[in-house]
């Protein structure tokens, strides 16, 4: 049967759930919602199961989105289900380090992909910060996304009058503090690449230029998109970050600097990819699905 479970929650980032229900049916793929929340692991004598509101359950082919916040049973599940012969697009514990900007700089720089130079911290110094050698910089919390959380500043030294006028806010202690990343502000911010790679392929790239006075160059944030060929050297790049961040799929996020070097910014396994799609016409959804269905088969997506 062509059927495949998500486990997300459909109304978390509607659009993207409704193009790959449309890209679905056109190929004849029946997707069915498990929410998070709603799964158990049961450990007895005769052994370990998964199960959704109660009942044991195996799926075939499982796709994850919208699941952060659940790290704690959705790794475990989806490896058992691994381990019982089920397709799990994009290994669950490689997700979620994807989310980590600097887990993620740790690996690409391993992997000898170019990334922008980084100074992470959970409390910042002017002697740790002395290093970046610039002016103008960029403040990111290691989890942030969609933009949110990122704060630019004309020195170091203002960014540090900022956090010290802050400190009440950052020394609130949750069970795991968030750490951060400042990096140069690569020609003054504001434009950036988009690139979704699928199966070893990038088959979407685009190029986003901010709104005016804005350096965040995400579309939800009223950024404009081109489409670039996928022959732009951008797309070998991206390729090169999904395989060394072991993800099946992802959106990458770029940048070329003042040498014209493609540098990569951040690895998502759970990209959205309604803007990207708009933006270059492809269909990145359906590239997803006949991944997942070719996977199933036991062969390689073409």
């Amino acid at each position: 049967m062509n059927d495949i479970v998500v486990l997300h929650y459909p109304e978390v980032r509607h659009p993207n759930w409704t193009l790959l229900c449309e890209a679905a049916r056109k190929r004849g793929i029946q997707l069915t919602t498990w929410e998070p929340h709603r799964l158990q692991i049961y450990c007895t004598e005769a052994g370990i199961r998964c199960g959704y509101d109660g009942k044991q359950v195996r799926p075939a082919v499982i796709l994850h989105r919208t699941v952060a916040a659940f790290q704690g049973l959705v790794i475990p599940a989806l490896k058992l289900w691994a381990s019982e012969g089920a397709v799990v697009l994009n290994e669950p514990g490689a997700a979620y380090r994807s989310r980590d900007k600097l887990l993620t700089s740790i690996a690409l720089d391993q992997a000898q992909v170019p990334i922008v130079r980084t100074v992470a911290f959970v409390e910042p110094s002017q002697e740790a910060l002395d290093p970046l050698e610039v002016k103008d910089v960029v403040l990111k919390p290691a989890h942030g996304v969609r933009g949110e959380g990122i704060y630019a500043f004309r020195s170091t030294g203002e960014l540090l009058a900022a956090w010290e006028g802050s400190r009440a806010q950052q020394w609130s202690l949750p069970l795991v503090r968030e750490h951060y990343l400042v990096q140069p502000l690569v020609k003054g911010g504001g434009r950036d690449l988009r690139a979704f790679v699928v199966d070893d392929a990038c088959v979407a790239l685009m190029q986003r230029q901010a709104a005016p006075g804005e350096i965040r160059a995400n579309l939800e944030l009223g950024a404009t998109s081109t489409r670039l060929s996928l022959d732009h050297p951008a797309a070998r790049t991206a390729v090169a970050a999904l395989e060394a961040c072991h993800l099946d799929y992802g959106g990458v996020d770029l940048i070329e600097d003042e040498d014209g070097a493609i540098r990569v910014l951040e690895v998502d396994a759970w990209a959205g990819f309604v803007g990207i799609s708009a933006t270059t016409g492809r269909d990145v959804a359906g590239a997803i699905l006949q991944l997942a269905m070719t996977r199933r088969r036991g062969g390689t997506a073409t």
